[in-house]
């Protein structure tokens, strides 16, 4: 029993050093003020405290985004793009295998609001839409792969 008070009495120690040194990190680069607090408020927490207040955090996220997705529905025009995007592609590997090339390449925010794409309105057509490609050119992957 002792061994595993010791270990998380180190554990937490070190994770709040690591903390310390991004507050600091966080100050020599000027960051702003909020940034610099919320930093130094996690510095002082321990590893289970830290991970109760990220639960939080992810709880409040899904609430205001249920919240915005109640208050905004879905357009069909906004869906029947990304589908209409999504089959006009071609296969490239960096697209199929990264998030981030596939979004840049379907472009969003070319026809959706910053706003809904932030609240993450549209993000399970999108999902499915890269779903779609994927099962659409997996041959293609797993040729290049060899």
């Amino acid at each position: 029993m002792r061994e595993i008070i010791e270990d998380t009495i180190s554990r937490n120690k070190k994770f709040q050093e690591e903390r310390r040194q991004r507050v600091q990190r966080l100050k020599e680069l000027k960051a702003p003020d909020i940034l610099i607090e919320t930093e130094e408020m996690i510095s002082k927490m321990t590893l289970v405290e830290y991970e109760i207040y990220c639960r939080q955090l992810e709880e409040e996220d899904k609430k205001f985004k249920s919240e915005y997705a109640k208050n905004n529905p879905f357009q069909e025009s906004i869906i029947n793009e990304i589908y209409s995007r999504e089959s006009k592609l071609e296969y490239e590997y960096f697209m199929y295998v990264s998030n981030l090339n596939f979004i840049k390449a379907i472009d969003p925010l070319s026809f959706m609001s910053q706003e809904d794409y932030d609240n993450d309105l549209y993000s399970t057509f999108l999902e499915h839409a890269k779903k779609l490609y994927r099962d659409r050119f997996k041959e293609q992957f797993e040729v290049s792969q060899l």
